[in-house]
């Protein structure tokens, strides 16, 4: 793969100009317990919030830990067990060679509730980690309870056609880790319909090219206006109309004015947190 390639689907997946670095925060206050599990022969980092009632788990993104987390996951703790999972290859996970297929990773959030002794789940998952939301709801629907996908629920298979246009993104350094996620990602395409759990999915819609910066030049401010307007954009509402027509039991929130963390975006987060207790605690 390309390190043009590898960059545009990076960012086309995060959909905003610079992602915050959970890892680094300089100082965590969040009220959770660190600990570690072993899953399909590799450990995997866990942060436990604690908490009673059905078992929350958060399913972070690409790139990011579970700490992305530490902010939001202490305000369900009054109704739920919260949890959250940093998948392979990051953070204080181990970093294994391979594993990095949907499948895979699915069948690590399943091997990690068996140690947790957790029957059925509610889970949230962020960006990359809807797809395994989706491939977890679709093959153990009797341990889903309901899912809340944050930007995430896109069939990236077909990004690599779209993001071959890209006429500005720059090459970033190659990430092994990073490029196997993203074979992973075009190798499988999920089935929605398969999806029989209550799902709650936020879109942050792209509004502006993110390579774009205030000095930049007319054409290629157009160059950046055309993909967005011919490429980018029709495949973010596709993926959005997909979802509203193949998830038996979706409801889809379309936001703007913000990114694509709006759960941590000071303006949107207390609106976030809201309607996602009131969706799980809905009958």
């Amino acid at each position: 793969m390309s390190y043009r390639l590898l960059s545009t689907l990076i960012l086309l997946i995060l959909a905003m100009p610079v992602a915050p670095q959970s890892g680094n925060m300089q100082e965590d206050k969040s009220p959770h317990r660190s600990g570690f599990a072993t899953v399909n022969g590799i450990k995997l980092h866990y942060l436990d919030w604690g908490g009673k009632g059905e078992a929350l788990l958060f399913i972070t993104g690409m790139g990011d830990n579970a700490h992305v987390f530490d902010e939001m996951a202490p305000k369900f703790t009054d109704r739920f067990r919260v949890m959250a999972l940093t998948r392979r290859g990051y953070g204080e996970s181990d970093k294994p060679e391979t594993g990095y297929d949907i499948p895979t990773r699915a069948e690590d959030i399943r091997h990690f509730l068996d140690i947790m002794k957790i029957k059925r789940v509610n889970l949230v998952g962020h960006s990359l980690g809807g797809d395994e939301l989706t491939q977890f709801a679709s093959v153990y629907p009797s341990r889903t309870l309901k899912l809340v996908y944050l930007d995430a629920a896109y069939d990236r298979s077909d990004l690599a056609a779209i993001v071959a246009k890209d006429p500005l993104t720059i090459k970033p350094p190659e990430n092994k880790i990073q490029a196997a996620l993203i074979k992973g990602q075009q190798a499988l395409h999920l089935d929605y319909k398969k999806v029989k759990a209550p799902a709650l999915s936020y879109y942050a819609i792209i509004e502006t090219h993110w390579e774009l910066k205030p000095d930049s030049d007319e054409p290629t401010r157009k160059k950046a206006e055309e993909f967005m307007e011919r490429q980018a954009k029709p495949w973010q509402w596709k993926n959005i109309e997909r979802f509203r027509k193949e998830v038996v039991n979706g409801q889809v929130v379309v936001m703007r004015d913000t990114h694509h963390y709006f759960f941590i975006d000071p303006k949107r987060k207390d609106e976030v947190v809201r309607e996602i207790r009131a969706f799980l605690l809905s009958k």
